[in-house]
């Protein structure tokens, strides 16, 4: 029998259950972009690598780079991170 399979189909069950978001039972974090100038980033596991053209950021279940320029941190909690700059890419990894 396959675990993972197993693994998916509980956590599907687990969402339509409980009706919860699937990211948040996934362990992914929730993005909200506004233009191509604010990012909101909610469920992170903490910034990988950071200046102006670069912000890595563990999201757990995948890594996240924000490029281009004059990119800034604005406010950074345990639960949440607010990027502002100029976007020219966010790309999964």
């Amino acid at each position: 029998m396959n675990t993972d399979s197993n693994k998916k189909s509980l956590l599907d069950r687990a969402i339509e259950t409980f009706d919860l978001p699937g990211e948040v039972l996934a362990g992914l974090p929730k993005l909200t972009v506004t233009g191509n100038r604010k990012l909101h980033i909610e469920c992170h596991k903490g910034i990988l690598e950071y200046d102006g053209s670069l912000i890595a950021v563990n999201g757990g279940a995948l890594i996240l780079k924000i490029r281009g320029d004059g990119l800034d941190i604005i406010s950074m909690s345990a639960q949440e991170i607010l990027i502002r700059g100029f976007f020219s890419s966010i790309e999964f990894e």
